[in-house]
């Protein structure tokens, strides 16, 4: 059967068109493949560059809401983000640390979406028998305006305790002794030396504002050994206690008291001691010295007696 001419002409044409048809198809060919490598590589590049970029950033605590000063920070004020490491401050906080400042309270107030640092936080407060030390035992001994220095007496200065025995006979002098000495003030009152120190290091606190400087208080608190404690205590019963303020460098003990007789001696040493004219008594009581004036020199006599009368009406006798 033989073909149509129509049909002849479309094969001729065909068959001289191959190349350029197997031409096109390898370039698709060759273009889809490299379409598919380089959206390949592009993820490629992307996920690298992701990972990077997440190698480089690190997760921090923000505040979800703005936040007061004295807020208690819970769990559901804040949030997470990630953040550049050069960006991240040394003292913001991250998903592992903010447990340890979980329910402690804001210094200062803080925006939101700002990350939260350690500094934001107020300190913790010890239970005042977590400052005492092992083997050491704390003691509050009352105070009046005298054993407290006039209230100058601040928590963390250095003390000590003269103990005043009174004369129990006629011939027994009462006496001042050094009980304790060299001993540190944990507190005055309800304020504690970690409350006092930590005021002194504000910037915005002066010797003027002191905020301590106008509150009383009746009680000061020591920390010392238990035999010490024993007899801070006795000696409260059988006398009386007086503090006396060292020099905070000051390191000298005393080893001895002074009594009365010691005192009646430091009188008597500092006594005036009188002239002989004037310590002399005569019959009827002292004698009194008399500055008499004439034209005598050394020779001149004697001044008249007691009884004599100066010349009246006249000049003084030359």
């Amino acid at each position: 059967m033989k073909s149509s001419p129509g049909l002849l002409k479309f094969k001729q044409s065909v068959k001289r068109l191959s190349p350029l048809i197997g031409a096109l198809m390898l370039g698709l060919l060759a273009a889809g493949l490299g379409w598919y490598y380089l959206r390949a590589s592009e993820r490629e590049i992307a996920a690298s560059l992701e990972k990077d970029a997440d190698s480089q950033r690190r997760d921090v605590v923000v505040a979800r809401q703005p936040l007061s000063d004295g807020t208690t920070v819970l769990p559901g004020m804040v949030a997470k983000r990630s953040v550049p490491n050069e960006y991240v401050h040394n003292d913001a906080l991250t998903p592992e640390t903010f447990a340890q400042f979980a329910g402690r309270q804001l210094s200062v107030p803080v925006a939101a979406g700002k990350p939260l640092l350690a500094s934001f936080f107020s300190a913790p407060r010890k239970v005042f028998a977590q400052e005492i030390e092992q083997g050491v035992r704390a003691i509050t001994i009352p105070v009046d305006e005298i054993s407290s220095i006039s209230g100058m007496l601040r928590a963390g200065d250095r003390i000590d305790f003269m103990y005043v025995v009174e004369k129990s006979a006629a011939n027994d002098p009462s006496v001042v002794i050094p009980l304790l000495q060299d001993v540190e003030v944990r507190a005055t009152g309800q304020i504690t030396s970690e409350q006092f120190a930590a005021m002194r290091k504000r910037s915005d606190v002066s010797a003027d504002t002191d905020p301590y400087a106008q509150q009383r208080y009746s009680t000061v608190t020591v920390a010392i050994q238990p035999q010490d404690a024993q007899k801070l205590i006795l000696a409260q019963r059988l006398g009386k206690i007086i503090a006396t303020l060292r020099n905070p460098e000051d390191r000298a003990t005393m080893t001895s008291g002074v009594d009365a007789v010691d005192l009646d001696a430091i009188v008597a040493g500092f006594r005036p001691q009188r002239s002989h004219a004037m310590a002399v008594a005569g019959p009827s009581g002292p004698s009194v010295e008399y500055i008499v004036g004439g034209t005598g020199g050394r020779g001149a006599p004697p001044a008249p007696g007691l009884g004599a009368a100066l010349p009246t009406g006249g000049a003084l006798p030359r």
